[in-house]
């Protein structure tokens, strides 16, 4: 069973002094991100779907309004919390745990899709194969994956979490997924340019961010950051032909 534990970052703090320290909550925009909304509204979520990292909820709301079995997981009670509020509030039904998601291990293949939005980049490098392990501990054959990662070749200074490379990514899935595309795709945050050049790092809470490399930056049409990141679409094969291919 792999083991492993997204309790290295503090969310629950940062959920509970969310409003007090807005810089280190940048992916609470208020509704989903537009790039799930896209692939959603292509028909890319099918039968029972799970968004792993969930944070408030948003992504998974917007699942289940569109008539997805969705289930969805984060470590932060407050931030699940929320989402079930919200649920409550919008008239939707998401399968709502607070949990590490590694425990979800011992539950077996139950999911056809994995949403991850920008879960996989807030574990360390050397977790990445526990990661994939449990995926296809919850993963039936065939399964699809849909993850959002940062990435070293679209925003390498960039404030924030670790960046994943192209070659990072097909190294750790290729062995057991096929990877339909890797794909540069935008991420919408909630700060302005001048919020982002006052980031503080998730795991030490010290002000660490670059301020000269903003001045290009995308933002949307409130002012607020849009940043390049890769969107990974793969799907498992079949566990009798699993990790024939590597990388």
């Amino acid at each position: 069973m792999p083991t492993g534990s997204t309790e290295k970052i503090p969310f629950e703090k940062l959920y509970q002094d969310g409003e007090k320290l807005g810089p280190l909550m940048p992916w609470n925009i208020g509704g989903p991100q537009p790039a799930v909304r896209t692939i959603c509204d292509a028909g890319g979520f099918h039968g029972k779907v799970l968004d792993l990292g969930c944070g408030l909820g948003d992504n998974a709301l917007y699942l289940a309004s569109q008539g997805l079995r969705v289930s969805a997981v984060d470590i932060s009670e407050v931030a699940v919390e929320c989402g079930r509020d919200k649920a409550r509030h919008n008239g939707v039904t998401v399968e709502f745990q607070v949990a590490d998601a590694f425990s979800l291990a011992t539950s077996g293949p139950q999911y056809d899709v994995i949403l991850d939005s920008a879960f996989f980049h807030t574990l360390p490098a050397e977790e990445s194969p526990r990661y994939t392990e449990l995926l296809q501990a919850i993963c039936n054959d065939g399964a699809e994956l849909h993850l959002f990662t940062f990435s070293k070749e679209l925003t390498p200074d960039y404030p924030g979490p670790r960046r994943v490379s192209e070659s990072e990514l097909r190294e750790a899935f290729s062995a057991d997924w096929d990877i339909k595309v890797i794909e540069a795709t935008r991420y919408h945050s909630s700060l302005p340019v001048e919020a982002v050049a006052q980031m503080v790092d998730p795991r030490t809470f010290e002000v660490d961010a670059p301020t000269d490399n903003l001045s290009d930056q995308m933002v949307d049409e409130a002012g607020n950051v849009v940043s390049l990141i890769w969107h990974m679409h793969a799907v498992l094969r079949p566990q009798e032909t699993r990790s024939e291919t590597r990388a």
